[in-house]
């Protein structure tokens, strides 16, 4: 048996669902954990470094300020990542991105990321209206009238970002096809966007099976 542990870095970038904080009583119970430990389990001889680059409320804007220190600086094998959900603070309006931003963003981000990074686009998961505090905050009434809601403004940048990973050719995990067709059992009703704990579970699941196909081979 030859000694040596093999070495597998893997970068989480994004805001709130990606950092994984919400919605996990136990730690252990955060969607990365689950990924973590499945792919332990399934590739022994590999040591799996999770570096979380995440962090929550973040918009795009926000998140690719910081990508050379928090993404680049660790020269992962791989990225998840995910784009947009945070791009239109009403009560901010500094923050909101402008006309063209977000595209500029996405293809910032490809054009930086190293050769060797594997990346996995992971798009954003429903956001159910009535649970979430945007719907009763005057500051978002003229810009949700727009759109018809929340999730429907949402949609937009959705979509966006799959246009974007299929230019690309990139493997994807949709979170809100995923979900879906049970929003109520995957999504906290105390906010209507975050994840619940069978959430973080079926994302966990669903990624271990991309990576998994990957690192065998298959």
């Amino acid at each position: 048996m030859a000694w040596g542990m093999k070495n597998v870095v893997i970068s989480i970038f994004g805001s709130s669902i990606m950092e994984g904080r919400i919605g996990a009583d136990k730690a252990s119970e955060r969607w990365y954990q689950v990924l973590h430990a499945k792919l332990s389990e399934r590739f022994p001889d590999i040591c799996f470094a999770m570096v979380n680059a995440a962090v929550g409320g973040e918009s795009t804007r926000e998140c690719m300020a910081r990508f050379d220190r928090d993404v680049l600086a660790y020269n992962p094998d791989y990225c998840l990542f995910m784009i947009g959900g945070n791009n239109h603070d009403c009560t901010r309006p500094e923050r909101i991105l402008a006309e063209g931003e977000l595209e500029a963003l996405m293809n910032d981000f490809a054009a930086r990321l190293p050769g060797k990074t594997a990346p996995i686009g992971v798009i954003l998961n429903p956001c159910v209206n009535e649970w979430h505090f945007a719907t009763k905050h005057p500051a978002f009434r003229e810009y949700l009238g727009r759109f018809g809601g929340l999730d429907q403004a949402l949609e937009i940048e959705r979509e966006k970002f799959r246009k974007f990973i299929r230019a690309r050719g990139w493997p994807s995990l949709d979170l809100y096809k995923l979900f879906e067709s049970e929003p109520g059992r995957y999504i906290l009703r105390e906010d209507g966007i975050h994840l619940s704990k069978a959430g973080h579970r079926l994302f966990g699941e669903k990624m271990f099976e991309l990576l998994e196909s990957r690192l065998s081979g298959s």
